[in-house]
């Protein structure tokens, strides 16, 4: 079974988010460094899914990792770095089974690796990566992530830390992720590799996961992750935040 687990979402500096995103009611924690990558990040957690907002602190190191297939930083550079929100990953704890089946579905899979970042209290934080895809492809698959030890444990070491709080603005949950396509057989597609449901609504389709749902729209010219819509929230908004919509609902 597959959850949503984090979206990425570019920025200039992850740091200023923690201040950026407190004036609108979240809690933003610093996270820390991906020296394989070159990249660093702040996260804003909702339960154990959540939102990386990730920057680059050594473009040769970034430049390196992106010439690596189907990796969100392939993904930011072939946007010409544009910032928003530009990937997608979902949680498994059957990784390796996970890379079989995509092969035997006929992807070009890369994967599963073993990866690890220090934490700003030092403890080392560790997890396995897989991405996949295919020649042509209109819009990037989400990678699939597998982190080591249990969600509970996770999560209460999480809350111990205090990377994980209320948010001031409510108990925000990720309801719903928009996406954009030229094509809506992409959510088809989807649905069938993930073996998620998917409802036609006349104008779009809906794939519905366990933990969010995940709307594709029509779109001319573009295939990008649009629109972030979290609910729970006291006060209902909308902001833009370096290249991406965020809603806000009660």
């Amino acid at each position: 079974m597959y959850l949503l687990d984090h979206l990425v979402h570019f920025v200039e500096k992850p740091e200023h988010l923690v201040e950026k995103t407190s004036e609108l009611g979240l809690h933003t924690a610093s996270g820390g460094k991906h020296d394989m990558w070159g990249t660093y990040n702040s996260l804003c957690y909702f339960g154990l899914a959540y939102i990386e907002f990730i920057g680059i602190f050594d473009k040769a190191l970034f430049d390196k990792s992106a010439q690596e297939p189907y990796t969100l930083h392939e993904t930011y550079k072939n946007k010409n770095l544009q910032n928003g929100v530009v990937r997608i990953a979902l949680r498994t704890d059957t990784i390796e089974k996970d890379a079989e089946n995509l092969r035997s579905l006929g992807y070009s899979v890369y994967g599963p690796t073993e990866f690890s970042r220090t934490r700003p209290n030092g403890s080392i934080l560790k997890w396995k990566l897989l991405h996949f895809g295919k020649e042509n492809q209109n819009i990037e698959f989400p990678f699939i992530i597998q982190w080591n030890g249990s969600d509970e444990n996770r999560y209460n070491d999480l809350v111990a830390s205090g990377t994980i709080k209320q948010h001031p603005l409510g108990p925000l949950q990720i309801k719903e992720i928009e996406i954009e396509v030229e094509h809506l057989a992409t959510a088809a597609e989807w649905g069938s590799v993930f073996n998620f449901e998917v409802e036609d609504n006349g104008t779009d389709l809906k794939m519905k996961m366990p933990n969010t749902f995940i709307t594709f729209t029509p779109s001319t010219g573009s295939n990008n992750i649009s629109k972030i819509i979290l609910s729970g929230a006291k006060k209902e908004k909308e902001v833009f935040i370096e290249g991406t919509k965020y809603l806000f609902q009660k």
